[in-house]
């Protein structure tokens, strides 16, 4: 049917779908899901579009301004960064791996808890250990001012990420990409208290290819042991081109998000 769709091409779906993972505080079995996609566009444009919707869409369905964040990143700015630290190449890809989870368990841990996963590893308070990626301390270093390069405003912080992918012309082309989306959504209105460029966030190691993000709610609940917690993601999604190529053998650049509630 692709011949006969108008492009770009953009759809919405929703309904009822099942959690495969341990429920929790605010996280059901079941619960619903809404995804938007474009397909057909390149322009990161489209991907600016679906993080405004994704701030608008939260905002229509009675969550206010301040008690979320729509958080923006580029797996080429982190692949770039990767090249930077001298992991790229197929017989690099374990350490990617452990790195990857590393990055994306910042807001858990803290730096403090996620640079041992970059070196020799990490012992938890039960005593369980986590082989970590063997990095030299120059390479971790570098993965470090990764983590750390969220600046007060998207500007500064896509300046400094330049500086960390400087002579990777991947990680050059994810800046440019996410410099484009900053530009777009301000333009749009969409400060930072909306929406803001987080070089933390990493979603799915083999599926996305360039911008990635995720919405959050920021707001406390408590979980099953009265603890008080923030509530956490709800939403999330990314520009997966490879993947619609892998499946139907055509170059059709696509982007989309999915938002759980």
């Amino acid at each position: 049917y692709r011949n006969d769709l108008p492009f770009p091409y953009r759809r919405y779906a929703m309904g009822p779908v099942w959690r495969n993972e341990k429920p929790g505080p605010g996280r059901f079995r079941q619960f619903y899901q809404c995804d938007a996609d474009t397909v057909g566009a390149p322009s990161v444009a489209a991907d600016a579009e679906i993080c405004g919707m994704l701030a608008d869409t939260l905002e229509a369905v009675g969550i206010p301004r301040g008690d979320y964040i729509v958080r923006v990143n580029n797996r080429k700015v982190l692949n770039g960064v990767l090249e930077v630290a001298g992991l790229a190449g197929e017989d690099k890809e374990a350490e990617r791996g452990i790195v990857l989870r590393a990055i994306d368990k910042l807001d858990k841990f803290g730096p403090e808890g996620v640079r041992p996963l970059l070196g020799e590893g990490r012992k938890d308070e039960s005593g369980d250990f986590t082989k970590g990626a063997g990095l030299s301390e120059a390479q971790a270093d570098v993965i470090m001012g990764f983590m750390d390069a969220r600046r007060a405003d998207g500007a500064a912080t896509v300046a400094r990420l330049r500086e960390l992918v400087a002579g990777s012309q991947t990680g050059e082309q994810g800046v440019q990409e996410l410099e484009t989306i900053a530009e777009l959504l301000a333009a749009a209105g969409y400060g930072p208290d909306r929406i803001v460029i987080d070089p933390s966030v990493v979603r799915g190691l083999g599926y996305y290819t360039g911008p990635v993000f995720e919405a959050e709610l920021t707001f406390e609940i408590t979980d099953e042991k009265g603890r008080p917690r923030q509530f956490g993601s709800v939403a999330g999604g990314g520009r997966y081109d490879d993947l619609v190529k892998r499946f139907t053998g055509q170059e059709v650049p696509a982007t989309g998000v999915s938002i759980g509630v």
